[in-house]
């Protein structure tokens, strides 16, 4: 069932609606409009995040002259800025590519637009789902794609976990659990790492692999461009 002619809101219906009494702009203008900080969070994204649903829309190979027809209707006026930085992958499929332009586009760069205006601890999630779970498995093996932090959040599929797995899934609940308890996900109980605070300037996330490390200005390059183009979601 279509449930709208906007591409992006079409893979993900259940969005806020702006109804000027209570929510009065999109979040992201409002973000960028606030004098006042935020309240505390973790925030953060997976890798792939952006797979499966590219998968959902497209259930066949996208060839170049197709990628090009989806970038005019997303960008339109910044169509050529955007082919320009990212050309068409060669002569097949072009899915790999959408994946990486949406995860950036969608999940990454308005995560760190929001991430500066907090209190933050940021994280990537790059540990590949290692079970059958999840509606993502058939096209998400070896990936980590949208949500497949969540059985390793709560250990649901503990029995699943290779010892890796296992080991990614300790970290995880304790940085969340401590948080919700003291605000700082590195007390009380130990970590395997200090988290340090995202600050402007120096981008510091954890990443979610075995072993955990601290990774510095992901996606940096990449996320300045697409402030420049913007994160308004274009019509057909």
């Amino acid at each position: 069932m279509i449930t709208s002619l906007n591409i992006l809101i079409s893979l993900e219906p259940w969005v806020p609606v702006i109804d000027n009494s209570v929510v009065q702009d999109q979040l992201m203008n409002t973000i960028l409009n606030i004098s006042f900080a935020l309240k505390p969070l973790i925030i953060g994204t997976l890798t792939d995040e952006a797979l499966s649903f590219i998968h959902g829309a497209f259930h066949k190979p996208v060839l170049p002259l197709n990628y090009a027809e989806i970038s005019l209707v997303l960008f339109r006026d910044n169509f050529l800025k955007v082919i320009e930085r990212y050309p068409p992958d060669g002569l097949d499929d072009q899915r790999p590519l959408l994946t990486r332009i949406t995860t950036q586009w969608i999940f990454a760069c308005p995560a760190r637009i929001f991430a500066r205006k907090a209190i933050t601890y940021s994280y990537v999630f790059g540990f590949p789902l290692e079970a059958n779970g999840t509606d993502n498995s058939s096209v998400c093996q070896g990936y980590a794609c949208h949500g497949d932090e969540i059985p390793f959040l709560f250990e649901s599929l503990w029995n699943n976990f290779t010892d890796a797995g296992k080991r990614v899934s300790e970290s995880l609940a304790t940085y969340w659990t401590n948080y919700a308890k003291t605000k700082d996900p590195n007390q009380p109980v130990q970590t395997p790492l200090v988290w340090p605070r995202l600050m402007n300037d120096t981008m510091k996330y954890l990443y979610f692999q075995d072993p955990v490390q601290i990774i510095e200005n992901y996606l940096k390059d990449d996320c300045d461009f697409w402030d420049t183009i913007g994160y308004r979601h274009n019509y057909f």
